[in-house]
């Protein structure tokens, strides 16, 4: 009943994984053909399209942010590893907690900071698309509490392996 629990959660890790890479990609396409379609409405028909900022502002944010939380739970943001492999294993698995830490603390600082600017933005709308300032503003507390999620995995990763290494080497 157990190994079936954990299949199932493996499975539906991936396919939000998945999900989340698949949707930065198609949101990437989305930019491209948004900013060549302004680019040729406004040099060559001289007709600027009202939305050209806007729409693609907010589709970037959302790329972005959901972009970083498949790097984060792939374990493939950008890190300075040249001093820390120099370190022996104990006081490693020290300093990798607290930069986990860290960058935990940042992401919960994103996330509590974001809510009342979600709140004050609520009822505003982009004057070009119309669309809600909360699609606008979201991505930020969506994408940071992906990266939590993720991140708080990574560190109790990385003293699984201490663990485990440790017990093998005995």
């Amino acid at each position: 009943m157990e190994y079936r629990k954990i299949v199932t959660l493996k499975k539906l890790d991936n396919l939000l994984e998945r999900a989340l890479y698949y949707s930065s990609g198609l949101l990437l396409i989305i930019i491209a053909c948004a900013v060549m379609i302004s680019v040729t409405l406004r040099y060559v028909f001289n007709e600027p399209p009202l939305w050209a900022d806007e729409a693609p502002r907010a589709f970037f944010l959302w790329m972005t942010y959901l972009g970083i939380a498949v790097a984060t739970k792939q374990g493939k943001n950008i890190r300075v590893t040249h001093f820390i492999d120099k370190i022996p294993a104990k006081p490693r698995v020290y300093v990798e907690t607290f930069m986990h830490c860290l960058v935990l603390v940042m992401l919960l600082t994103l996330v509590w900071f974001n809510i009342p600017i979600l709140k004050l933005q609520s009822g505003g709308s982009m004057l070009s698309t119309g669309w809600s300032f909360l699609w606008l503003y979201s991505p930020v507390t969506v994408g940071s509490s992906l990266m939590l999620f993720y991140q708080s995995r990574l560190m109790v990763n990385t003293i699984l392996v201490y663990k485990t290494s440790r017990i093998e080497d005995a």
